[in-house]
């Protein structure tokens, strides 16, 4: 049988159809359709207005390039996927309570300067089996004492568990600026919510502007009933013993232990996916051992890939 479908040839494909499907296909590495404003503030539409996506998106759902069901959009014609996600966003807000409690706690931990969520809560959405992840800024050459303090209390009093208390990336207020710029960490910075540290947030997204080069409509989070750090009577306290030398001699003591753990644990991996897993330094300390970052990158070439042959679509130029 013939499809109904209006064929569309590669050069009657523009920019913005281009970054409509580049977007979804983003999003189908997790089985995540869009509704049309998400599309727009997700991809890297840059001048064109909502109204202008919104007639795009029509234009490829007749072609048969993307699916629609409901008010969602995707590049998967799988009708499973909408009250999936829907559940998905149901329970996230759910665990909201929880990721606010540990926030709280996590900002009295010594030299912790701001907390923000990171992850899949971050994006509204979280299933089964997922954790709630936090990003940590510190105070400078402090980082590693604030990390090792959290670890010990993940291990003492959670059991260990990942479930509520994942802390897998901590930065200090002198290094704000995140190194690797691609879609992947552009979306992962614009989507963190920031729950302590409004003016540490503040920085964070000033020295981050590149960003915008691919969610340039993406809006910064509200912080304006978000207090800003201040430090907790348990801060002064510690903070005021490891201010001077010994600190430093501590902080560098604990930084050389993770660096000996990591490389003794994962010495079977070549320098350069060892440094693309972790990031071992004064100030910042990337501990992500499932190379999530690489995975998604590498899904999204492919899918791009596989999108170019099925509907003769040039998409290979896109960042």
């Amino acid at each position: 049988m013939k499809s109904a479908h209006k064929n569309i040839q590669s050069s009657e494909i523009g920019t913005l159809a281009k970054s409509i499907i580049k977007t979804l296909a983003y999003y189908d590495i997790f089985n995540y359709p869009l509704t049309k404003e998400e599309i727009y503030i997700y991809s890297n539409i840059n001048g064109d207005t909502k109204t202008s996506v919104l007639e795009e998106l029509e234009v490829l759902v007749s072609s048969g390039i993307i699916y629609n069901n409901d008010k969602f959009y995707s590049i998967n014609h799988n009708l499973h996927l909408t009250p999936k996600r829907i559940e998905g966003n149901k329970r996230a807000i759910k665990k909201m309570n929880t990721a606010k409690l540990f926030s709280k706690l996590i900002s009295h931990f010594p030299y912790v300067r701001g907390v923000l969520l990171s992850g899949s809560i971050s994006k509204g959405y979280m299933d089964e089996k997922a954790d709630i992840d936090y990003f940590i800024i510190t105070a400078p050459n402090r980082l590693w004492i604030t990390r090792i303090l959290l670890v010990f209390f993940k291990k003492m009093f959670l059991l260990n568990s990942y479930k509520f208390f994942c802390i897998n990336y901590f930065i200090s207020t002198t290094e704000l600026e995140i190194e690797e710029k691609n879609i992947y960490t552009a979306i992962e910075l614009a989507t963190l919510i920031p729950m302590y540290g409004a003016d540490v947030y503040n920085d964070l997204y000033e020295e981050n502007q590149w960003i915008k080069a691919y969610v340039p409509n993406y809006p910064k989070r509200d912080v304006s009933n978000l207090p800003s750090f201040k430090k907790k009577i348990i801060q002064k306290v510690i903070e005021s013993l490891l201010n001077k030398r010994f600190g430093d001699y501590v902080d560098e003591k604990i930084m050389k232990m993770f660096i000996r753990f990591d490389e003794k644990r994962y010495g079977e991996l070549d320098e350069d996916t060892f440094r693309l897993a972790f990031k071992t330094r004064k100030n910042i300390s990337k501990h992500h051992p499932n190379f999530f970052q690489k995975i998604v990158l590498e899904s999204l070439r492919k899918k791009l890939e596989q999108l170019e042959l099925k509907h003769n679509i040039a998409l290979s130029e896109l960042d």
